[in-house]
């Protein structure tokens, strides 16, 4: 839908709203409604909130996938699901599913076979601080994890640092999908880095599962490419939040030569590849987010602090 500006006196353009969109809101002449702009956009919006976005859905083919969909429907952006299934005991377990990364989402009704989620948070006001927190958990998780190798600790804490990683990677997603780019213009990019967190954060989770009740021998050399590992990952972060375009060929050549450590160390008798698997993909999904970041940082009208 294209509109024209009309001028009014001197300085002041006006554009009039669509008919549609002012009766299915119910507003008339001298009615307020809330304006945002973002970036070269400019979104408008009655009674002081976003439209709700509804969803109704069967959930009886999903059974075992339950949580899953109701994360992925959390991060569509949905403020209104109603879940229906004839199985008594699936719509039991909604409550119990959904507290863990569906931040806002409250059960406001329930009978045998429905429940009513609906979304009771606003917006996001501070993109940039939460993913700045993301970024900064996932170090936290690295180091944990390392630690405990090093001395021989369990790994409970880098279990829930990664659950409260998930959390944050929704609440992100989630506003991406209902309200946009939040400051950035490539919204793919933004996106892409992510999920790549979280994904990273579930690396170490393996790693901590893997390593529940585990004595490691000959530890040093997995150790030591641990610690270039973390020092990798926390390079990207820098480099997110500092952008140094001359740094991305020493990170391409320290990429490599991690990657061929690790190659080396797997080919040693009795290591634990479970470790340097997860380790390897640390470092090729760190790297793989230099592009997304170059993309961003080159935005000149990007918002990123």
């Amino acid at each position: 839908m294209r509109r024209k500006l009309v001028q009014l006196g001197n300085s002041t353009l006006f554009l009039s709203m669509p008919r549609d969109w002012v009766q299915e809101n119910g507003l008339s002449k001298g009615d307020e409604v809330e304006v945002s702009q973002d970036q070269d956009k400019v979104l408008v919006w009655p009674d002081c909130k976003l439209k709700k976005d509804t969803l109704m859905v069967d959930v009886t083919r999903f059974k075992d996938m339950l949580p899953r969909l109701l994360y992925s429907i959390y991060r569509s952006g949905y403020d209104e699901v109603e879940l229906r299934s004839e199985d008594q005991q699936l719509i039991g377990k909604i409550k119990t599913v959904m507290w863990k990364e569906t931040v806002g989402y409250e059960l406001m009704e329930q009978t045998g076979t429905m429940c009513r989620i609906v979304n009771v948070s606003g917006k996001v006001d501070d993109f940039n601080n939460l993913l700045r927190r993301l970024f900064l958990i996932t170090l936290t998780i690295s180091e944990e994890a390392l630690n405990a190798i090093k001395k021989g600790l369990d790994m409970e804490n880098v279990i829930y640092l990664e659950k409260e990683s998930n959390r944050l990677n929704s609440m992100l997603v989630r506003s991406i999908n209902k309200y946009g780019s939040n400051g950035f213009r490539k919204i793919g990019p933004l996106y892409y880095i992510i999920q790549e967190l979280e994904r990273i954060a579930d690396q170490y989770k393996y790693m901590a599962q893997y390593m529940a009740g585990k004595n490691l021998q000959d530890k040093q050399s997995m150790v030591r490419i641990f610690d270039k590992t973390n020092l990798f990952f926390r390079s990207i972060y820098e480099l997110f939040y500092t952008f140094n375009p001359s740094k991305i060929e020493e990170i391409k050549k320290r990429k490599n030569e991690i990657v061929n450590s690790i190659l080396n160390e797997m080919n040693r008798p009795q290591q634990h590849p479970v470790i340097l698997s997860s380790l390897l993909s640390v470092t090729t999904r760190s790297y793989d987010m230099v592009s997304s970041i170059i993309i961003l940082r080159m935005d000149p009208d990007s918002t990123l602090q």
